[in-house]
Parts: C-alpha cells; structure tokens; sequence
C-alpha cells in the first residue's frame, strides 16, 4: 500500500469562463482542504484563468504550457522543476478536454512517477495503474464529447442571441455582467463603478475618458501616459498599454452594440459612450492615412487630404536617406516633394498657405458654424456617417480573388463612397466638427491653434476643408519631366470638387 502521507502536491486550477463555473480561488480553497485531510504540502499552484482546453479554444494556457515544460524537465516528478510528488485537479475536465492531448499528458505523468490527484472524485490515480488509466481517459472521452456538443450549441444559437443584441461572453473592462436571479443566466451588461486604480475613479469612467482622449485627436499613446498618470490599472492590476488601449477603443460594445461576424446590431445594454463618438474614434484609428511614428504617435497632417490626380488614392510620406521628404502615390508613383506642398497649403504665420489662410479669414466662424448642435437629426447624421465611413474603409481593405468579386467590391465600394459623401454634405448643413470650430473662434489666432492642436485633429480640419464641400481637393498632378526644374506645386495641384473615383483610397 503506497502511503501518501507528507508528500508535496501542486494544483493546475482553470477556469473557462469567469463569468461561470467554479472560480480558480475555490477550486483553491476545495483543492487545499483536501491536501490539509491528506497531509500534503502544497507548492506554487499552477492557474489558467478565462482559457478553455478543448479543441475550440483560441488562447494558449500558458501556465498549462509551463506545467508540462516543468514535468519534462528532469528525472522525476519531485527531481523536475516541478518539483512535487502529485498534481492536484479539481476534476480532470481543468486538465483537458481534448482526448488526444490528456493521454499524452498521463503519459507524461507517469515517466515522472507523478500521481494524479481528483478533488471532485476525492480519489488519487496512479497513471501506471491500467484502471486508474482506463477512468481518467474515459473522463476525457466524456469532457470532449460535451465541449463539442456546447460547440455546436453556441453555433446554432449565437446569430439568433446577436440579432437579439444579446451581450456574450466576458464583459468588457469598464462593463460588468448582470444576471437572471431565476435561471443564472448571463441578461445584460452594465456600467462598472469598481475602481480603476489607486484613485476612486471607477472603470466605466475611464472608458470613457479614453473616447474624450481620442475624439479630441491625441493618440492611442497619449491616452496611454494620461491613463499611466492616473494610476489606472487594467483588469490583472497592471498599467495599459498603448495597443490594449487602441483595442479598447475600437470594442462596439461601449456604444451599447453588438457585433457579430461583420455584423453590428443595437444591443440590450446601454453604451459607455454616445454612437457617433464611438465610430468617429474608430474611423480615426482605423483609417488608411493613419501613418505614425515607430512611438505610434502621427506625424503629418495633410496625409489623409492629398490625392493622386492620376489614380485618385492618397498620397503618404515618403522619406529616402540623404533626399528631400516626398508625398508618393503607393500604387502609380506620382511624388511631390513635401516641404512645397507644405508651404503652399499650411505656410507660416507670416506667410499662411492656402488651408490657414482661408481659416484666418474674419468671416469663416459665422460661416461655418451651425446651430442646433445637440439636435437629435444632427447626432442621427453623424452616426450614419461615421458607420458610413467604417464600413467604407473595411472595403477599401478588401481584396477580390475573382474578376466578379472584384467588379462586386468597386461597385459596392462606389456606392458607400456616394453615401459617405452625401451625409458629409447633411452634416455641414447641420454642423462643423468641433475639430475645425477650436481652430477658427473669434480672437483666436488661427496659426497658434493650429500648431497647438494635435496632428489628428489637424488632418480631421485638412480631410474637411481640403476636401468637395469647400476648397476643394488638392490632386496631385504628375510631373511633366523628371530630374531637377520640377515646376512650382501650385502648378502641379489641381483643385476638385468631385467625387472621388471607386478605386480612390482617398
């Protein structure tokens, strides 16, 4: 009779869900009462909280990947990092759902002479024990079996429960899960007041303090030293980063929506943030022109307003080591060097160009400015257009493999484009973006405003002015030769107020 007694034990716990199921702590608190029963010492636990093992999951577990590393480094179990004579399970489902993986796993286990520990079925397994074998491969057997059938249950149900604008799995950080005190099931989500961090300011108040960071034109990076300076602390108590935040800001479910395979559908719960913020943050961090520094801040402000006069898609910045800066058409080729284009249509505050000039003039508040600001059409417009506006750059994005579906995507690309501009033009009917109104106040000097503003809200005014509704757009025209003598940018800039064309990246 093998005695069990005053022998050391580790716990792998995992938890799939952490809205349901038994949490890793109790698993804990059941797994260290029963090694206190049996005498055991308990090592450092292995967790794995929010992953799922079966063969559905798309996120590693890491400290499964650890547990085994650990086993196979050394002779035996308590010789190995490991370090233990057996591992403790609060059922065998925690270590896998996946019949092939637990049998090698066991395998592993009893080459280290490491014995298995059940807590639900109070019962230790020896892997080199053929019955002991037999129960823990049939209880894989069954726990595979349930993770597919709750698969194809979730396949069935989940476009029904998403036109519903049922919310789904965990709840973003900022929203909490309620549930049905009948049935248990998860109803709706809600705003959470829990703290962010060292300050008292909760979780739903920093959401929404990183969609004012961002609508105001700063970047992902600079709502990542704000929310640094405020001590706010993601959901595992650690500091956000920059690209954690760009996520965040970009999860339909702060606009109170649901979104399901390309599909977004009004959801049950309320938003952290109105919709127009919501796709007008996305349309910025999502958008073609979005060129950034390795820091990942922007850098230049006319990227997203100068179009290709020969194809019509924008031209970015181009730099070449010991050669002028140049605007360059990614797909034809046509340049212009980028300090011309520069003073032409931003200049300086003794010489504005073209953009500053037409922002200094002393009539253009009154002329741009609209009321009725907080009206509901004027809300209703900007949500439409910010949808518009997403959905048009998605297929901008998008690549056919055949000639049909390439003419399908232009001609579906050239009627977003018709619609985007028609609720542009209803939009300044009925307002200017707050971007463009800071910029041109009364008393406000227009060449301080615009080099105080950030280089997001500076290409919002660019993108708007620069664009069919008032000056036109700028088309880069190409040069009649090459080498030196190019003519002046005024003479290669061709001013349009058109719509662009089905194949323009503009």
């Amino acid at each position: 009779m093998w005695d069990a007694r005053g022998l050391i034990a580790r716990e792998y716990r995992r938890l799939s869900d952490r809205n349901g199921g038994r949490s890793v702590e109790d698993q804990g608190h059941d797994n260290r009462a029963a090694a206190d029963e049996q005498e055991w010492t308990l090592g450092e636990p292995y967790i794995d909280d929010g992953r799922s093992a079966s063969r559905y999951a798309t996120r590693r577990r890491d400290d499964f990947d650890r547990l085994v590393a650990d086993l196979q480094t050394g002779p035996t179990g308590r010789q190995s990092a490991f370090g233990a004579d057996i591992l403790m399970l609060w059922e065998s489902s925690r270590g896998s759902r996946q019949v092939g993986e637990w049998v090698s796993f066991i395998e592993l286990c009893e080459r280290q002479a490491v014995r298995i520990w059940v807590t639900t079925h109070e019962r230790l397994y020896d892997p080199a024990n053929g019955r002991d074998r037999k129960a823990l491969i049939d209880d894989a057997v069954d726990s595979e079996y349930e993770a597919y059938k709750t698969h194809r249950r979730l396949v069935r149900t989940a476009p029904k429960e998403a036109a519903r604008g049922r919310p789904h799995g965990r709840a973003p950080y900022g929203l909490r899960p309620v549930y049905d005190p009948k049935n248990g099931r998860l109803r709706t989500w809600e705003p959470d007041p829990s703290p962010a961090g060292a300050t008292s300011t909760g979780r739903d108040q920093a959401v929404r303090e990183l969609f004012e960071i961002l609508a105001s034109g700063r970047s992902p990076a600079d709502a990542q030293r704000v929310f640094l300076d405020r001590g706010y602390v993601n959901s595992i108590g650690r500091p956000f980063g920059r690209e954690q935040l760009r996520c965040m800001a970009l999860r339909h479910a702060y606009a109170g929506l649901r979104y399901y395979k390309g599909t977004v559908y009004q959801g049950v719960w309320d938003g952290l943030v109105p919709e127009p913020t919501f796709w007008a943050v996305r349309g910025m961090l999502t958008a073609p022109d979005r060129a950034t520094s390795p820091g990942g801040e922007l850098l230049h402000a006319l990227t997203a307003a100068l179009t290709c006069g020969r194809c019509g898609r924008l031209l970015g910045p181009r730099y070449r080591k010991g050669r002028p800066g140049v605007y360059r058409c990614a797909a034809c080729g046509v340049h212009i060097g980028k300090v011309a284009v520069d003073e032409l249509l931003i200049g300086t505050r003794d010489a504005p160009g073209v953009l500053l000039a037409y922002l200094a003039r002393p009539d253009v508040y009154e002329q741009l400015r609209a009321p009725h600001s907080d009206d509901t059409a004027v809300r209703q417009v900007q949500a439409d257009l910010a949808r518009a506006r997403a959905e048009r750059d998605e297929l901008r994005a998008a690549t056919g493999e055949t000639l049909a579906e390439v003419r399908l995507l232009a001609a579906s690309l050239a009627k977003k484009e018709a619609r985007v501009l028609e609720l542009e033009a209803r939009e300044r009917e009925l307002l200017l973006p707050a971007a463009v109104l800071s910029l041109v106040q009364p008393g406000r000097d227009v060449w301080d405003s615009w080099t105080a503003a950030p280089v997001r809200a500076q290409r919002m005014v660019a993108r708007l002015i620069l664009g069919p509704g008032y000056l036109g757009r700028p088309c880069v025209l190409p040069s009649p030769h090459g080498g030196r003598g190019q003519p002046p940018a005024a003479e290669r800039i061709e001013w349009r107020h058109d719509v662009p064309s089905a194949s323009s990246g503009a």
